[in-house]
């Protein structure tokens, strides 16, 4: 029986994602162990992870799986077939095989998987609908021979350079090419494989408040805080949040007696009809508010990593 190995590839900077996507949740844990548990079912194995930015927090996330790693010291200026190179110089002698596979293309189905598997041939490569994605899988010797490419194109180029037949696989799986390189394309991404019922990602969810003798800001005051100062108007603010008036001065009184300070400024009458704008302390509990979320949510994330981001 051939031994199949595979090269993950995740030294990207991530930079049009604004997020590290190898740890972004997908099904029951992260993009990179759901990727390195699926191939590890398939029974492939060695795999070598590729890293880059933020090596060493994957290498630490991925640590229990028994993957191998092999970092792109030069990730910043360097292209994917790199990587590629370096991830294959890391297991060709110890396999007959190897499955190339870039780690933001978590969507790929098993069955996908095993029908490269029943395959013999030097190129195979995924095609649905027309338009080839991944895996790529290669012959050992094949992808030794490919690493002197120097030409354009990457991968692509190499292989189609190279001169050796290219096995087409039919396979019906839009994850082959469905990548992600924007939080758009990510949600995107989540959402279409809901909809074919794989299930969203799990993740905690928090939510944040202020209390003194009584519970006073969270979520919904800083929302209508926010409203308040975009529109200049309390009125316009509740309506904007589909809340009626009265309620809306009665969360911002309670807040401020709670405080023992004005958060909003409000005047009447007059030409403009009178309005309402943030005080300085306001703007700066918004702020504060803000970036407390934001620091508690991320120490949740690492928590659930801690925790349960080994899957259930």
């Amino acid at each position: 029986m051939k031994v199949t190995g595979a090269v993950l590839v995740a030294a990207g900077l991530s930079s049009r994602m604004e997020a590290f996507k190898p740890m972004l949740p997908f099904g029951n844990s992260t993009i990179s162990l759901h990727i390195v548990n699926m191939l590890k079912d398939m029974g492939i194995d060695p795999i070598v992870v590729v890293t880059g930015f933020r090596g060493d927090e994957l290498q630490q996330h991925l640590s229990f799986t028994g993957v191998r790693f092999a970092k792109n010291e030069r990730y910043r200026e360097t292209q994917m077939f790199d990587s590629v190179s370096i991830g294959i110089r890391a297991i060709s002698s110890d396999c007959d095989r190897l499955m190339i596979l870039p780690v933001d293309l978590p969507a790929i189905m098993p069955d996908t998987i095993r029908q490269q598997l029943m395959i013999d041939a030097p190129i195979i490569r995924t095609v649905c609908r027309g338009e080839p994605g991944h895996p790529i899988m290669l012959w050992s010797d094949v992808a030794k021979q490919l690493q002197s490419y120097k030409g354009e194109g990457g991968l692509r180029g190499a292989i189609e350079n190279s001169g050796i037949a290219i096995t087409n696989v039919e396979v019906d799986d839009e994850g082959i090419y469905r990548d992600l390189d924007t939080r758009e394309q990510y949600q995107e991404l989540l959402d279409w494989n809901y909809q074919r019922g794989q299930g969203y990602p799990i993740r905690p969810q928090i939510q944040v408040r202020l209390t003194a003798s009584e519970p006073f800001y969270g979520p919904g005051v800083q929302q209508l805080l926010h409203w308040i100062g975009q529109t200049g108007s309390l009125q316009e603010a509740c309506q904007h949040m589909d809340i009626s008036y009265s309620k809306g001065r009665k969360m911002i009184k309670q807040l401020e007696q709670q405080l023992g300070f004005p958060v909003v400024q409000r005047w009447t009458g007059g030409s403009g009809g009178g309005g309402s704008v943030l005080t300085d302390k306001g703007r700066n509990l918004m702020d504060a508010y803000e970036k407390m979320v934001a620091s508690i949510q991320d120490f949740t994330d690492q928590a659930y990593q801690t925790y349960m981001g080994k899957g259930f």
